[in-house]
């Protein structure tokens, strides 16, 4: 790269441009996508009914910035890094960690979510994040108070730390607060769904060729997957509904997971192709999916999908509590018989009781919250073992 290019690169940074120049390649290049996949259903990139809801989507969602790495071509990533950069390697070890702690915090409470419809990827996400989680707000508590600074004047990591606290993290609230109202105004979201399809399909239509590949199979089945994450929590609607309409949100998240069971059915069409021709009818299928959503047509999405999954019966519904009762029963009865238990009477008295209220309220409830409430007064009344 010629120093010529180098300076535009650093000017058109500095200046913000970047973002800009970013944002429209990708417009240009998701429309591209769309234009090439349309005519797949027999649709035309000129007909104004079939396309223009697609084009207007595209460009409403991509008009938003919404990727990340638009953050990351802006000049202002530097002076809001810095201050917790030197706090972090310069000031208090205790503040630090809280530094640590609450981005942590905040990046797993925003990407968990996404992952709750992946049964073994949640398990392992939702354990490792926990995990990470009370490790680092367990740092928090145990780091030295004292400052421990490299430089001759630790005051910097003070000011710093001011400044973090008193000017960036409002900053921060604020600005996503402002990013959040600018998507819900500009665009709705279903746009987002329709960007995502786009992606999602295009990718799997220039690899058609590669459907003798396993390694190829497998990322087409965890992008459909990601797609079906994205269109339950897409047609769920939860920012166009007023959080007290309990009702109203069910409809929409079991209308939203049936559209989104029905994408994974897609999955199997895939790991069984035996031709191009086959991965192509699937290619179909999400592209058909994206004009519907497109215009809207939630009540054809909901025709092609499957119906909804039967409520448990009685049978079931009893069995599910009085399984872990009789576990909790019998674990009352049994840890107090325990040796090293039960040379300690008031140890064994203490974890009987609490085994039985557990045994209880497991068969009492189903609600988790309630249980744990119960159980955490019961445990703050037991005398002491």
């Amino acid at each position: 790269m010629s120093w010529t290019a180098v300076r535009a690169t650093t000017e058109s940074w500095a200046t913000g441009r970047a973002v800009t120049r970013r944002r429209s390649q990708e417009l240009v290049s998701v429309m591209r996508m769309a234009r090439a996949l349309v005519p797949l259903v027999g649709s035309s990139a000129s007909d104004r009914d079939a396309f223009s809801p697609v084009r207007t989507a595209i460009e409403k969602r991509v008009a938003v910035g919404h990727r990340l790495y638009y953050q990351w071509l802006s000049p202002w990533l530097v002076p809001i890094a810095l201050p917790p950069l030197l706090v972090v390697m310069g000031g208090n070890p205790r503040a630090s960690a809280l530094i640590v702690a609450l981005v942590w915090t905040f990046g797993a409470a925003l990407w968990l979510p996404s992952v709750r419809y992946r049964v073994l990827t949640a398990r392992i996400a939702v354990a490792l994040a926990t995990g990470l989680t009370t490790f680092t707000w367990v740092m928090v508590f145990r780091a030295p108070k004292q400052w421990v600074s490299p430089w001759l004047f630790p005051q910097i990591g003070r000011a710093a730390l001011v400044i973090v606290i008193v000017v960036e993290l409002p900053l921060l609230i604020w600005r996503l607060m402002v990013h959040r109202r600018k998507v819900s105004q500009e665009c709705h979201s279903y746009d987002a769904l329709v960007v995502r399809i786009v992606w999602v399909a295009h990718r799997i239509h220039s690899e058609r060729s590669t459907w003798r590949s396993s390694a190829a199979c497998r990322r087409w089945a965890e992008a459909v997957e990601t797609l079906a994450v994205d269109a339950a929590r897409c047609l769920a609607l939860t920012d166009r509904t007023d959080a007290a309409d309990g009702q109203l949100r069910k409809e929409l998240r079991v209308e939203a997971d049936r559209i989104a069971e029905g994408i994974r059915l897609l999955k199997a069409d895939l790991v069984r192709a035996r031709s191009e021709a086959e991965v192509t009818a699937v290619v179909e299928s999400l592209v058909r999916g994206m004009l519907l959503v497109a215009r809207g047509d939630r009540a054809a999405l909901l025709a092609t999908a499957p119906p909804p999954a039967a409520a448990p019966g009685l049978v079931s519904r009893v069995r599910a509590r009085v399984v872990p009762a009789a576990l909790w029963f019998a674990a009352a009865w049994l840890v107090p018989l325990i040796p090293p238990i039960a040379r300690h009477p008031a140890l064994a008295q203490t974890a009987m009781w609490s085994l039985i209220v557990s045994g209880t309220t497991a068969l009492a409830t189903a609600n988790p919250e309630v249980r744990s409430r119960i159980q955490e007064v019961v445990a703050k009344v037991l005398p002491p073992a």
